[in-house]
């Protein structure tokens, strides 16, 4: 008997339990799961640490408990503030108030940002280059030479993503930024030409695309020219009995076959068969050991 009456106890409370009120605590629980109904959200490679925190640490504004959710607040999405205001709230403001900030964030964080979850590091929505050439015109980036960076995608290892002291949001002034990547050894030896020492790189060099090999803005002798112009004025270093006037300084325009740097037969022949273009231990940039001018023929001229 006694049995009979707990068994019948034990029906009746798992009927009357499940009608009875919620606790208040209990509702509050089961509204903030959401991720009972919003797991993908939280599936990507890279979680963002918002997450694990609740969705109320930034969607305090949702009412859950009705589906469509409730927005009690006045920004979108439950947001207990908008962009990039939110962010500010866990993320230091500081990197984002640099002198010259990216326009990116004009468009808010999430433009480039996932807020719940990414395949990408940093919970980029896309990888690089290809989130940056959907505001950058990816024809600019594609040119017969490209520089190493630009070619496998670092766009990072030059500019910052968000904010920066130098321009075009440069993480360090030019030639200090190209010194990351290249050996200063042959920008510093005794005599140094004048662009090099002011830090002019970009004067000569292209900094992602350009038609001419070795980054240059134009064909070799066309930049010399740009600021020694005078040089096709006269004769260059001897004329003697030369009805050319001089020695030849390079073909202004290519040609279908193109003088060759007798010591270097891989490089046309110009300027820079004769004089360093960075710095050289020998008077007037010369490439080649030589005191005087004459020396310096003998190289190529033997006698």
């Amino acid at each position: 008997m006694l049995k009979f009456m707990a068994s019948l106890l034990l029906a009746a409370a798992m009927f009357i339990l499940p009608l009875m009120p919620v606790s208040a605590e209990a509702a509050q629980a089961k509204e903030t799961d959401c991720l009972d109904c919003h797991e993908q959200l939280s599936k990507g490679k890279v979680v963002h640490p918002a997450v694990q925190m609740g969705c109320k640490s930034c969607h305090s504004s949702l009412d859950t408990r009705d589906i469509p959710h409730k927005n009690t607040g006045k920004y979108t999405k439950g947001l207990s503030a908008g962009e990039p205001e939110l962010c500010y709230g866990c993320h230091d403001k500081k990197i984002f108030q640099g002198k010259v900030v990216h326009g990116a964030l004009g468009a808010g964080c999430t433009g480039c940002h996932n807020p719940h979850s990414s395949a990408n590091l940093k919970l980029l929505v896309a990888e690089l280059p290809e989130l940056c050439f959907k505001c950058h015109d990816q024809s600019k980036f594609t040119g017969k030479e490209v520089h190493a960076p630009v070619k496998i995608g670092l766009c990072l290892s030059c500019h910052s993503p968000h904010s920066s002291g130098n321009e075009h949001l440069l993480s360090a002034v030019v030639p200090d930024l190209c010194a990351t990547c290249h050996d200063m050894a042959p920008f510093k030896k005794k005599n140094v030409h004048a662009p090099v020492a002011a830090g002019m790189c970009l004067s000569c060099h292209g900094v992602h695309v350009a038609n001419e090999k070795r980054l240059l803005l134009k064909r070799g002798v066309q930049v010399c020219l740009e600021c020694h112009g005078d040089v096709r004025k006269t004769p260059h270093v001897v004329s003697g009995f030369s009805a050319r006037g001089g020695h030849p300084i390079g073909d202004l325009k290519k040609q279908k076959k193109t003088v060759k740097d007798p010591l270097r037969p891989d490089r046309e022949f110009y300027c820079v068969s004769c004089h360093l273009p960075h710095s050289s231990d020998w008077q007037k940039l010369y490439r080649y050991e030589a005191k005087m001018p004459m020396e310096l023929c003998q190289h190529c001229h033997k006698v």
